[in-house]
């Protein structure tokens, strides 16, 4: 359900060190750097659109890492996590919760946790019984934001991933935490929750989040539900075709500032 994340840096070279060395730990390369070097560019080695992009705030300002926000990238297994919090100290990043069970969030939940150069918080986790996040099993596993008014940002999220058939799992919700995903599927892809520092969430700058529309319309439909619900437009509905051919997406904001996007990729 995700199409691709992005996460803003405000030394490239230094990001390119640490994310060439870390990715690939995951199954992902480097794809491309753009004609004018603002963009890093990840995913698979096979001819798909990539999953993540480092890159310079387009608004021309420091970057910044959303307190509350974070990417939890699929491991293959144990050992995968392993390497990539072992890469991912060699080279500029720092701990943020060394590899093993969490025992917390699920029996089978293998997972470390690290900060890229730029602050930008990562996790690589595998589920040891076999369970997917979402029904084929995505690079991502999930993304969580913070929230600064549970229930507000709740409805919110409510209404705008009912557009694009997210629903939330009711056995992963609880006070102050609601997880979205797949109807049928156990493992939520996307958390709204308090930050775990107790502090005031944010947003990061350079960061925001891709989703996959099936079609046209649901892109149209998430932009309409999110300004419904209180979020603001940060580019209405249409063809941007400097992407790629068939690109056509919307973007938003969601009450704390995080900024989303819906993208349909299928021909008119």
């Amino acid at each position: 359900m995700f199409s691709h994340v992005t996460v803003g840096s405000n030394d490239l070279a230094r990001a390119e060190t640490f994310y060439s060395a870390v990715m690939p730990t995951l199954g992902q390369a480097r794809r491309a750097v753009s004609g004018d070097e603002d963009w890093l560019v990840y995913g698979p080695p096979e001819k798909q659109p990539p999953h993540l992009l480092v890159c310079r705030p387009y608004d021309g300002r420091a970057a910044t890492a959303g307190n509350g926000f974070h990417i939890a990238f699929r491991a293959a297994d144990e050992g995968a996590v392993r390497r990539f919090h072992e890469t991912a100290l060699a080279h500029g990043g720092s701990d943020e919760g060394a590899p093993g069970l969490r025992t917390i969030y699920a029996p089978d939940y293998y997972g470390a946790y690290v900060r890229d150069p730029d602050g930008n918080k990562l996790q690589a986790v595998c589920y040891l019984d076999g369970r997917k996040s979402g029904p084929s099993g995505e690079v991502i596993s999930h993304i969580t934001v913070g929230h600064a008014h549970f229930e507000r940002e709740r409805a919110f999220y409510t209404k705008v991933l009912e557009t694009l058939g997210l629903v939330e799992i009711p056995e992963e919700s609880h006070i102050e935490l609601a997880g979205f995903g797949t109807p049928g599927c156990k493992t939520p892809i996307f958390y709204v929750q308090q930050p775990f520092d107790r502090r005031p969430a944010s947003f990061g700058n350079g960061t925001h989040v891709a989703f996959t529309a099936a079609t046209r319309q649901a892109v149209d439909h998430f932009h309409a539900a999110a300004l419904e619900a209180g979020g603001s437009s940060e580019g209405a509905p249409g063809p941007r075709p400097h992407y790629s051919a068939h690109y056509y997406g919307a973007y938003v904001r969601d009450q704390v500032g995080n900024k989303l996007q819906a993208v349909c990729r299928e021909p008119v």
